[in-house]
């Protein structure tokens, strides 16, 4: 194992070139949880999803099971969940409505801000004496909501939200994947979890901006099929997936500094094209579709007014370190939010949700979720091909021995910024390892912080 202070050694951004051991390496893996994990503000969900006093959905932040949960005063507060007798999970499902949380081991309860209400026997077995104040659940230290976002940090000297994020990713997250001109987005209820090989970087990495496997290689069997499926009139939702061969696409940069890096690929800029197509398919639904492109449409405008370049919206993204977007150019996806849980050095758990445009027709938001089962889903098309190229990834690089050759992240190297200029970051070619570079940078940023 290389130290971690030597770790500039061996993550080459600059020059696009990063060793392979910080993805197998067990301390390297050991040192991020703590300097990533628990430092960063990682999202835990939206408050679409504990809309009322005691409504909760559990969660992680890094390895860390919490709870995320609305109190009898209207509060989003964000708990371990980890009874403090004995350590026991004192919430045992994904989501509900309760008075409070008790733990199946021995009984000690909570209320829904975590205070330690009562324990069996208390009176006769701690005669008095047991301090329910100083044994309550652990609160994370800081919870912020952003727009509907739900972020928490582990770090009590965590710089504030707005830092954190930085103007430009705000712009971005506000307008563009949170929905806030249009009325905000409605989360469909549950989780959608499964289990990968490859470290959680890697998955990390591809959504911030890896769209050059998505038409070079992996993707291509998907394509053929559309291809297929379209000559012979089949039109099921994944076949008639919205997108766009008229170019330009360009890749969105955001972040910098302090702030967290947030990178989007397949950025529709200046291209009314996506518009058309969507206003199209909306005819096929109904005047109420129309209705609804036609005035999204004009609330984006409105948003760009004063801007040179006017986004229709992007493909795919990540928000550093572990939150992963998909399907945000247009209102006949559902948005896809994913949570790249790490297991390991070798292994990341994907939690993904759904959400569609809170005041959309009930039409356009039925086909929307139609297309994120069929696509980006473990029981779709896309996703199966990405796990399998992560367990090839760890297949070939497990070996200590194949840690030494440095991986290449060197696309569009001295071209990140040939992009149309005007909007908040950056926009460049697409397809392009900038943002990959990016990712990198902060990362080392954060293992290097004492």
């Amino acid at each position: 194992m290389t130290d971690v202070g030597e770790l500039r050694d061996i993550v080459d951004w600059q020059n696009g070139l990063v060793a392979p051991m910080i993805h197998f390496d067990e301390d390297v893996y050991r040192a991020e949880a703590e300097r990533v994990f628990d430092r960063s503000w990682l999202v835990v969900g939206h408050e679409d999803m504990v809309r009322k006093p005691g409504d909760y959905i559990t969660n992680y932040m890094g390895e860390v099971p919490v709870i995320v949960v609305r109190d009898a005063g209207g509060q989003i507060r964000v708990l371990v969940n980890k009874c403090s007798h004995r350590g026991n999970q004192v919430c045992l499902f994904d989501r509900g409505n309760v008075k409070g949380f008790t733990c199946s081991y021995h009984g000690w309860s909570f209320g829904l801000d975590g205070t330690l209400t009562g324990a069996p026997m208390e009176q006769m077995l701690y005669r008095g004496e047991l301090d329910k104040a100083a044994w309550g659940l652990e609160e994370v230290a800081k919870v912020a909501n952003f727009h509907g976002l739900l972020l928490a940090s582990f770090d009590p000297a965590a710089p504030a939200i707005e830092e954190w994020l930085g103007e430009d990713v705000r712009w971005w997250l506000e307008n563009f994947v949170l929905g806030t001109p249009l009325g905000g987005l409605e989360s469909l209820p549950g989780w959608h979890r499964y289990r990968s090989p490859g470290n959680w970087k890697l998955v990390s990495e591809n959504f911030i901006g890896d769209d050059y496997h998505v038409y070079s290689a992996t993707h291509v069997s998907w394509l053929a099929m559309v291809a297929e499926f379209m000559e012979k009139g089949i039109r099921i939702p994944i076949i008639t997936y919205p997108g766009t061969t008229d170019p330009p696409l360009y890749e969105g940069s955001a972040g910098s500094g302090r702030s967290a890096p947030f990178g989007m690929g397949m950025v529709v800029a200046d291209n009314d094209s996506l518009y058309k197509r969507d206003l199209l398919e909306a005819q096929e639904l109904g005047p109420e579709a129309v209705e609804w492109v036609e005035y999204r449409q004009r609330r984006l405008l409105e948003v760009v007014a004063d801007r040179p370049v006017k986004p229709y919206g992007f493909m795919n993204g990540l928000l550093f370190p572990n939150m992963g977007l998909m399907g945000f150019f247009s209102p006949m996806l559902g948005r896809h939010f994913q949570l790249f849980h790490p297991r390991g050095p070798v292994e990341h758990e994907c939690w993904q949700w759904t959400m569609v445009e809170r005041d959309a027709p009930q039409v356009v938001k039925d086909l929307a979720v139609q297309r994120v089962y069929q696509g980006q889903h473990m029981a779709g098309i896309i996703a199966p091909d990405d796990v399998e190229n992560f367990e090839r990834m760890v297949e070939a690089g497990r070996a200590p021995r194949n840690w030494r050759r440095p991986l290449h992240y060197g696309l569009q190297f001295g071209h990140e910024t040939e992009g149309p200029t005007g909007l908040p970051g950056s926009l460049g070619p697409n397809p392009s390892e900038f943002n990959q570079r990016q990712f990198y940078r902060f990362w080392l940023e954060m293992m290097e912080r004492s």
